[in-house]
């Protein structure tokens, strides 16, 4: 069989690394490394003093590229320790040594590759998951993510900030006691743990996946394996010896970098809280990685539904009303679907509008009043999994431009000072996709479903006509509607209306 081959170079804050791979098994084929990074004190250096180190192994890169006559490759890098201006700094001094463009991936999508690579970490050790919850436990530089699988299904996930600041912090606490260090950082961490604790519920004897444990897997993970079991005993004894050793130890003991070397005894400590919060059953552990993910995202395509239930989860946990949401989103992506030729937007843009109509009333959660700007500053700062910088945005102003202006000139609006500052490529995409969900959000106005289907036609006179099936009084959602549907009619230039089937016809 022939072999389809292709180049993944993935850098992290520890070092970039290139994966020639065959897509059809994905077998790695040959794996290169740059030497390490420095380890920075400051987001602004994270990266930017090791430009050096990053565009010689690119250069090294390109030859091994082409000594498998590879041109299919993709560069990315994990933009979590840094902000977005060094971000785009780091971006162009590579382009400008290399010729090379790499791709920034945020916390969100990070989680995403993980959650990927956990469903095939359960298929390599056999953990159906079918009598039992499946929670994988994925160790980072920045982050630890948790996330739960139910019936070989992703369900939910959580993530706990573990990154340089917090080491730092660790090392400061310590220093400032007499008393056993280990003890001080399981008060941090059981702190951290703690509040993760109220919002997990329980799933009696679960299995846990153990991912990114550098020292862990060393100890015990088979070369003729990706993933294999471990036993608590076998946990029990690294973690009793772990925990006598120095940082010097721990380096040549594990054969690890200072960077991942400093990280390994908090992480353990974590596994060991997890362990017992989790109430594990059966303990497995995987080499497979974020760079797996994004090997199953290059040859299957994105899922969906995973980005779906993370959308469905956040909305859950501020208490939205899930069945308004669902009929909100159901009517968008029928007007959508009817009025393509209309619109013009890609499939993609299908997707981010179906996100927004699930979230874009969780900031009622905090404020009723100022409830879609509440929103879309949560999803800002709390990125969808799976989803880009740019469709983070998107689904965030989708949500902002919901607000309907009550005449005082305080609601944002479309061509307004904060429209205007937004990239230029999101901005129409934003006023469109804006539009369609106003006037769903209109039709489920009282939140009760009492239109039941919605019949969408365009006329010859640049009319749209929305035939709505009710099997109730609908006032409520008419004058909604007649609130809302500005902004289309603005934004199309078509002319909208109303009518109903069942009960009063109007």
């Amino acid at each position: 069989m022939k072999k389809t081959l292709f180049g993944l170079i993935y850098m992290s804050s520890y070092k970039i690394q290139l994966n020639i791979v065959d897509l059809k098994d994905l077998t790695v084929i040959e794996q290169l490394d740059s030497p390490s990074f420095l380890q920075a004190d400051s987001k602004s250096q994270v990266f930017e003093q090791d430009m050096d180190k990053i565009c010689d192994a690119i250069e090294g890169f390109k030859e091994k590229l082409a000594e498998y006559q590879i041109k299919d490759f993709k560069f990315y890098g994990n933009e979590q320790l840094i902000d977005e201006m060094s971000a785009s700094f780091i971006a162009d001094q590579i382009k400008v040594r290399t010729g090379w463009k790499i791709e920034w991936l945020n916390g969100g999508q990070i989680v995403y590759a993980k959650v990927l690579s956990g469903m095939k970490s359960q298929a390599e050790v056999n953990d159906d998951g079918k009598d039992h919850a499946t929670y994988l436990l994925s160790l980072g530089s920045a982050m630890i993510n948790l996330s739960l699988f139910k019936n070989n299904k992703f369900e939910s996930s959580w993530s706990l900030a573990l990154g340089p600041r917090e080491i730092q912090e660790i090392n400061e606490i310590t220093n400032e006691t007499p008393n056993d260090p280990i003890y001080v950082i399981n008060d941090y961490l059981g702190a951290k743990i703690g509040h993760l604790a109220r919002q997990i519920k329980d799933n009696s004897r679960a299995a846990v996946i153990i991912q990114h444990a550098d020292a862990l897997n060393n100890t015990y993970l088979k070369k003729e394996n990706s993933a294999n079991q471990i036993t608590h005993e076998e946990f029990q004894y690294f973690y009793d010896q772990l925990i006598q050793m120095s940082l010097n130890d721990i380096m040549q003991n594990y054969d690890l970098e200072p960077a991942v070397a400093e990280h390994v005894i908090p992480n353990a400590i974590s596994i060991k809280q997890f362990l017992s919060l989790l109430n594990i059953g059966t303990i497995y552990i995987t080499d497979m990685s974020v760079v797996t993910g994004l090997l199953m995202l290059e040859k299957r395509g994105k899922d969906t539904d995973i980005m779906m239930t993370s959308a469905q989860n956040m909305a859950r946990r501020y208490l939205v009303d899930l069945h308004h949401a669902n009929a909100v989103r159901k009517f968008a992506l029928h007007i959508f679907d009817r009025l393509r030729k209309v619109h013009l937007l890609p499939k993609s843009a299908r997707e981010l509008l179906g996100w927004a109509a699930t979230v874009d009333d969780i900031g009622s959660f905090v404020n009723q009043a100022r409830r879609y700007e509440q929103s879309a500053d949560f999803i800002e700062v709390n990125e969808l999994i799976g989803m880009s910088d740019r469709e983070n945005e998107i689904v965030s102003e989708i949500c902002r431009y919901q607000t309907i202006d009550d005449g005082d000139g305080s609601a944002p609006n479309i061509g307004g000072h904060h429209y205007r500052h937004l990239n230029p490529d999101v901005q129409l995409t934003v006023a469109k996709l804006s539009a369609i969900l106003r006037i769903a959000t209109a039709l489920d106005a009282s939140h009760k479903q009492k239109i039941k289907k919605i019949v969408i036609s365009l006329k010859k006179n640049n009319e749209l006509v929305i035939r709505v099936k009710i099997n109730a009084d609908i006032t409520m959602e008419r004058w909604s509607f007649n609130k809302r549907v500005k902004l289309f009619e603005d934004v199309f230039g078509i002319k909208v209306v109303l009518k109903q089937e069942g009960m009063n016809r109007q």
